[in-house]
């Protein structure tokens, strides 16, 4: 009996913003693009992925990917793990870390709801362990429409803890996902936890 392994889908996704934004807080302090390749194999995801970043110790953030996805009826399932690495590092700093991630999202009619979650045993910079957990719908309107909303919560060893919330409407048009979305946290000691409105432009190939 002749066994036929899957043939690789290769793909390039390019996303434009007009800041970047992480787990709920500022990346950047201007625009940033995200850059990622990846070839698919079945359910498996292998890739690469780089963007700049705002930072006092780089000016960049890479990483290389492992992902799965899988369908179980109305239910999905998903998880990964990743080599996050910094670039243009700028003197002694915690410039890789490892990254763990898993969700699970389910459809009712238009209605998607989602939930996932990231730990790093040792992220980057002087943070130690990390998890972060978000959840929140997704509402399916007109053709190529959608709206999501989300709320999270990111608990860290050597670094604050905070909740965030987002919420924004999207618009498929052929190649191209554009967004515009509402970031708010519970703290604003800091730049990168205030409230701000951000859009995106997401072109896959």
């Amino acid at each position: 009996m002749a066994f036929a392994l899957p043939l690789p889908d290769p793909g390039v996704e390019i996303v434009v913003a007009t800041r970047g934004m992480s787990k709920g807080i500022a990346q950047s302090d201007g625009p940033q693009i995200v850059a990622k390749s990846s070839i698919r194999l079945d359910d498996v995801d292998f890739g690469l992925q780089w963007k700049n970043i705002s930072s006092a110790s780089a000016n960049g953030e890479g990483a290389a990917f492992v992902s799965v996805s899988r369908k179980f009826g109305l239910l999905r399932l998903s998880g990964g793990i990743a080599f996050k690495f910094q670039t243009g590092i700028r003197g002694r700093t915690d410039s890789n870390a490892w990254e763990f991630t898993a969700g699970a999202n389910r459809k009712f009619g238009r209605v998607t709801a989602r939930i996932n979650a990231v730990f790093s045993p040792d992220d980057l910079g002087s943070a130690r362990r990390s998890l972060f957990v978000e959840g929140g719908p997704t509402v399916q309107l007109a053709r190529g429409w959608t709206v999501t909303a989300a709320i999270g919560h990111r608990w860290r060893v050597d670094g604050a803890n905070y909740t965030a919330f987002n919420a924004g409407i999207a618009k498929v048009l052929g190649p191209v996902q554009l967004d515009l979305r509402y970031y708010d946290t519970d703290r604003s000691d800091s730049e990168i936890y205030r409230r701000r409105i951000v859009g995106s432009a997401r072109v896959t190939f």
